[in-house]
């Protein structure tokens, strides 16, 4: 195929555009456009599950890097040491300590029941925080819905994650919870030998297990929950500053010799295998969604090509008998699919980046255990749209080179 079959197919192909039914080229890059967007909106929404997960473990629990203690030990050692040295560390911006303990809530305890009837009770795990630290850390108090979050000095005050109360668990889904707790409902908290009265200050609603289904008190009251004497803590989350990375902040505390208290991980690394395992997993149901609405389109396309050539088989002998060369008929079809393929990549493009992008951005899907992304890089899309219009030129391709082998007199005559 030389340059000049190329302009004669050029040529060729707009005048089937110009001529061709103008309902018609709107349904095929109709089409075309679904099939963009099945194939990276899908994929973006399916891949951007996982990652809302991450955001959210990210904001409201671990920040950019997380310390905790080892499984052997009961708390970090030298936690205040740790906290000294912190903002000795390159990329520094605050944390926030965290005591952890468990316990048992008891709710409705003055109530009467029946001997039958089991204590309005669950095990929970207590934090005990300092709330200015940790509300500048992960800013707990913007997913109070009901009461309010704790304040400095409020040593009778308790708030609870949602999935602790019954009214706010989802059915089948749901563990097992307190009934009838509101803010300003008196509680227990039970520990080892000792308890507690709290008063409820506030509900959170939150989608991470580590905020959903714990309870949080101040810091120097589970402290003395706990009996402990030292200021050795549970947790420490640190953020660190815009623009430093995670590992060098990690690679940081490494090198402080941090490590022999307590371990050390990022964000990422502290949420384990699990939701990378998740996130391959629909980055496969992503490619396999996407292969079946690419092949959907390339029949479509296919059947399309195939029945405009076979109405224009007369013309297409003419013209091999008036010296076309072959390659340029066959050129003018892949060129006819091109164009419904980069009309639907436009149309859909625009749609992507100007409706759907910003809509979800503003509007995260409210999925039970995360805020729904959208993840649709440039990279990656510009990927997936050249597999579109490979496939629809070989879809193209085919039928056009089918009608083109004809007999050129069978063509003319129609035969």
């Amino acid at each position: 195929m030389n340059l000049t079959s190329l302009k004669v197919g050029f040529f060729l192909a707009m005048r089937y555009i110009r001529r061709s039914n103008i309902w018609a080229s709107i349904l095929i890059v109709f089409i075309m456009t679904l099939t963009f967007l099945n194939v990276i909106v899908i994929r973006g929404i399916l891949v951007g599950l996982p990652e809302g997960v991450r955001v959210g473990y990210k904001a409201e629990y671990s920040a950019d890097v997380i310390i905790t203690a080892y499984p052997e030990k009961r708390y970090i050692e030298r936690s205040r040491f740790i906290e000294n040295i912190l903002p000795t560390i390159e990329g520094y911006e605050r944390h926030s300590s965290r005591y952890v303990g468990q316990a048992t809530l008891e709710a409705n305890y003055n109530t009467s029941r029946k001997a039958s009837e089991l204590p309005d009770a669950v095990a929970v795990q207590v934090v005990g925080i300092d709330p200015q630290s940790e509300d500048n850390l992960t800013h707990l108090s913007d997913y109070i819905i009901e009461g309010e979050f704790l304040t400095p000095g409020d040593t009778q005050g308790i708030v609870l994650g949602h999935q602790l109360l019954e009214r706010h668990t989802l059915g089948p889904f749901a563990v097992q919870s307190l009934k009838d707790v509101f803010p300003g409902s008196k509680i227990r908290v039970v520990m080892d030998d000792g308890l507690k009265e709290f008063t409820v200050r506030g509900i959170i609603r939150s989608k991470i297990p580590e905020n959903h289904s714990r309870a949080f008190i101040l810091d120097t009251e589970l402290r003395n929950q706990l009996g402990r004497s030292s200021f050795d803590v549970n947790e420490i989350a640190i953020a660190i500053a815009p623009g430093t990375n995670p590992q060098d902040f990690k690679q940081g505390l490494l090198l402080s010799d941090l490590s022999q208290y307590g371990v050390i991980e990022t964000a990422v690394e502290s949420q384990g295998a699990f939701i990378e395992d998740i996130q391959s997993t629909f980055e496969i149901l992503s490619a396999i969604i996407g292969f079946i609405g690419i092949v959907v389109a390339s029949i479509t396309v296919f059947i399309v090509v195939f029945i405009f050539a076979i109405n224009r088989q007369k013309q297409i002998g003419i013209l091999k008998g008036i010296g076309i060369n072959r390659y340029a008929i066959e050129s003018s079809y892949i060129m006819l699919s091109i164009f419904y393929a980069l009309c639907g990549i436009a149309v859909g493009s625009l749609l992507l980046n100007f409706v759907i992008a910003p809509q979800v951005a503003a509007n995260p899907i409210d999925f039970p255990f995360a805020d729904g992304l959208l993840v649709a890089p440039f990279d990656d899309t510009l990927i997936r749209s050249l597999i579109i219009i490979g496939a629809t030129i070989f879809a193209g391709y085919i039928p056009s080179r089918i009608i083109v082998n004809k007999n050129t007199l069978n063509a003319i005559l129609g035969r």
